[in-house]
């Protein structure tokens, strides 16, 4: 029905406009019109329960005035996406929901708790979740990882306990192309290297070309002749010995020096030649007899204990090749 108009005649009281009573009539109508019918202007409908835009393709727009907002207990978007409270749920069985960002954006999350679900097929937050894997992991700043801080080129451990590098199997570990040994060594060896970047552990000792230094020890019963030491006879031509002799149950100490030397005698056969000198005691004789002789290709170093009691003898050795 088209808007009915009352007709207030040309003057007042002329008797040509509606009567009072078809004037009324048409309010009715016009009301009755209004309550029927959606409320329309020329870019909004609201009809029932219902507000649409009217003219093709336009935004319909909510917006408060000032500090006011715009409020509504839910909202549901294309019949399937669900808002509310602090939900944001599906409503169709089985549809994912999906956070995409336009161009170069990104979704950021400030903090996120996954209770369950799959991260590139991996479980996350199941009962029995498994291990992420991430072909590169990118931490601008720092990472902390179960107490090991890693931030710029240090790696160091967040509390007092010690920061440990470990292989796999028969695998080593190793830094900057130097592999470290996987046992410990004996006490007071040191770490060596093969030249081509295995380290190893081994017994300290002066690097010579031409010689070598040891170091040992023998212990003696009284009166009885026992060997010292032993070098190979196809190695080394000569020794020289520092022995430090030691009877202290008797109070009686010694230190002597030996040099000895093999070779072929008067007849052509090896022999093997002692010299000892330098003998400083506490005693008023030598606590050892130093003797040498060749066997199965050894120059061998004996001692006859001639204290009273039993000595410990402790010597440096120094070799020198054919």
């Amino acid at each position: 029905m088209a808007q009915q108009t009352i007709n207030r005649g040309f003057t007042a009281n002329d008797g040509t406009g509606d009567t009072l009573r078809a004037a009324m009539k048409k309010v009715n109508d016009n009301f009755d019109e209004i309550y029927a019918s959606p409320i329309i202007s020329d870019f909004i409908t609201i009809t029932g329960n219902e507000i649409r835009a009217n003219r093709s393709n336009d935004d319909l727009v909510l917006e408060p005035s000032g500090t006011g907002q715009v409020t509504m207990p839910q909202l549901t978007v294309d019949s399937n996406i669900n808002i509310k409270d602090n939900v944001i749920s599906t409503l169709i069985t089985n549809s994912d929901l999906e956070l995409v960002p336009a161009g170069t954006g990104k979704v950021s999350i400030g903090s996120a708790d996954i209770n369950g679900g799959n991260i590139d097929n991996t479980i996350i937050g199941a009962t029995t979740p498994v291990a992420g894997t991430f072909t590169t992991l990118t931490a601008n700043n720092s990472a902390t990882i179960d107490g090991v801080l890693i931030q710029d080129n240090t790696i160091s451990a967040t509390t007092n306990a010690d920061l440990e590098l470990s292989s796999a199997g028969s695998g080593t570990v190793s830094l900057n192309g130097l592999k470290f040994p996987t046992a410990d060594g004996t006490i007071n060896q040191v770490l060596k290297t093969d030249g081509n970047g295995n380290l190893g552990f081994a017994t300290a000792a002066a690097s010579l070309t031409n010689s070598a230094i040891n170091d040992g020890t023998a212990s003696i019963t009284t009166s009885i002749t026992s060997t010292i030491d032993s070098f190979s006879t196809s190695t080394y031509r000569s020794a020289k010995y520092f022995i430090s002799v030691s009877d202290s149950s008797n109070g009686r100490f010694e230190i002597v020096e030996a040099n000895v030397v093999h070779g072929p005698s008067a007849d052509s056969t090896t022999e093997a030649y002692i010299t000892v000198f330098g003998s400083t005691t506490n005693h008023t004789s030598p606590l050892l007899t130093l003797t040498v002789e060749i066997s199965d290709g050894d120059v061998i170093l004996k001692g006859t204990n001639n204290s009273v009691g039993d000595t410990n003898i402790t010597f440096q050795r120094c070799v020198i090749d054919l």
